[in-house]
């Protein structure tokens, strides 16, 4: 994530714009890649950019998105929608974590696995993104961030072969 985008996404934050908010802006900018390159198109007026930005977008974000297209910056809206996700996790005690699965944990499976991580984590809430992964053969992977505890027969058949080849 670039340096821009992690300073928009703190302003984002700064001004109060609810989650709720942000999460409808990023659903309306994944409706239509056109809205982007019109947004972050030269040839456009600021006027047009503005009555877009008016008619489309949640009242609330109008004037921060005029701002990034004055600062010909929408090319990294969706950078700054994630700093601010980012921003706004750290500020709520929020943890993101990905499970990728074979088999859908059922709502007990996902209880413990929300208290191990927000235990390791020191977190009070932890949202799960669920991912089915059938070639994982069996088992899950936990993901956050950039580290993975992989839990599936998959991997570990990986890591066997790593230990039978090494030797």
């Amino acid at each position: 994530m670039t340096q821009t985008a992690n300073n928009y996404g703190e302003v984002l934050f700064e001004l109060g714009i609810k989650k709720d908010t942000v999460e409808e802006s990023k659903r309306i900018f994944s409706l239509t890649e056109q809205l982007h390159k019109t947004l972050e198109s030269p040839i456009i007026s600021k006027n047009e950019k503005y009555s877009i930005i008016e008619k489309v977008f949640p009242k609330e974000i109008e004037n921060f998105l005029k701002v990034v297209c004055d600062h010909e910056k929408m090319s990294y809206i969706d950078e700054i929608i994630e700093a601010y996700y980012k921003k706004y996790n750290e500020a709520n005690n929020i943890l993101t974590a990905t499970l990728s699965y074979v088999v859908e944990p059922n709502e007990n499976q996902l209880s413990q696995i929300k208290n191990y991580l927000a235990k390791k984590y020191n977190k009070e809430t932890v949202e799960l993104t669920m991912v089915e992964q059938p070639e994982l053969i069996g088992g899950f992977v936990l993901k956050v961030g950039d580290i993975e505890e992989d839990n599936s027969i998959r991997g570990r058949l990986n890591r066997l072969e790593k230990k039978l080849t090494w030797r």
